[in-house]
């Protein structure tokens, strides 16, 4: 089945190039699920009132008013994710990223502080590694948009530390190191859910910087395995990486 659905996001973009260490490592710092937005007139998503160090809770989601803030770093980046009905967006269908003060504040109550003026940088990274991710589970997706043309993600768990089977047996050869980060993500196919397991790789120079981050995500469990092989064998006829 190889490394299918493998999407790069470059730490070269949006001069990132040349950050110490990989804020992303350890898990997710961001309680997704507590994520709201606030349109501003302008339609820019912001993100929730919220105290330098309140820890963001899901239970916020009955707060009714806002405080519209004008720095860039309360804004909710506009890519997002669809939700099946249970996602941080105000009506529940889209699943939202962080804004830089949100990732500011989660890794500093996870004891990895970054500096305020790396926050938007860090954002940009995490919210590139979450798209690379849905875009990744399209191309399986894609499979079967004859019955399901719109498919929705459901939910997701973070798994860090708990290694795949497949992410242990790479590194084990020496193929590739230890994952920073695992996730499995339930998509809602019309009805019904398919898991797909997310491993998250970063490769660093030897200052250690991050250079880039690869994700691996495929279907999970021997249902998936027709559908990584359609996509594998895919890639092998297009003269691409099944890696």
């Amino acid at each position: 089945t190889g490394k299918s659905a493998k999407s790069m996001a470059d730490a070269d973009n949006g001069g990132r190039r040349g950050k110490k260490g990989n804020p992303l490592a350890g898990g997710c710092p961001v309680d997704h699920e507590s994520i709201k937005s606030k349109k501003s007139i302008k339609n820019i998503k912001r993100e929730p009132s919220d105290s330098p160090d309140r820890p963001i809770h899901p239970c916020m989601r009955g707060v009714q008013e806002h405080k519209v803030s004008n720095d860039p770093k309360d804004f909710v980046p506009s890519a997002s994710i669809p939700a099946s009905g249970r996602g941080n967006s105000e009506d529940g269908k889209e699943w939202l990223n962080p804004s830089p003060n949100q990732l500011y504040r989660a890794l500093k109550r996870k004891k990895k502080p970054i500096a305020t003026e790396d926050s938007i940088d860090v954002a940009d990274v995490h919210t590139a590694v979450t798209d690379g991710t849905w875009k990744c589970i399209m191309e399986y997706e894609k499979l079967h948009e004859a019955k399901c043309p719109n498919p929705t993600l459901a939910r997701f768990s973070g798994k860090d530390g708990i290694y795949s089977f497949k992410a242990k047996m790479l590194n084990f050869f020496g193929l590739a190191p230890l994952p920073f980060d695992r996730h499995d993500w339930v998509v809602d196919r019309c009805g019904k859910e398919v898991t797909y397991i997310i491993d998250y790789y970063s490769y660093e120079n030897e200052d250690g910087d991050t250079q880039y981050y690869t994700i691996d995500a495929r279907p999970a469990h021997f249902s998936g395995l027709a559908d990584r092989a359609r996509v594998a064998m895919k890639k092998w006829w297009n003269g691409e990486s099944i890696w």
